[in-house]
């Protein structure tokens, strides 16, 4: 049974801890999580978003992770 939901599923996969904390930080603001994911694709893909939003988080940005298996042990 294919999905009913206008827009596909997006899986992230954040550094343990790292998805509580700001989630307690939104709630204080009565914010979410999905809500604020969704406000920064939009700053991103807005007119200016590209020279602001990866401006303040130059210094946040995480390491690029390698893709594909690992490399044989043996």
């Amino acid at each position: 049974m294919s999905s009913q939901h206008a827009d596909p599923a997006m899986t992230v996969r954040v550094p343990a801890g790292l998805k509580d904390q700001a989630k307690k930080v939104l709630a204080d603001d009565d914010r979410e999580l999905g809500a604020f994911v969704t406000a920064c694709l939009t700053a991103l893909t807005s007119e200016k978003g590209q020279e602001r939003l990866l401006v303040e988080l130059v210094d946040y940005w995480p390491a690029k992770k390698p893709r594909g298996r690992p490399p044989n042990a043996s």
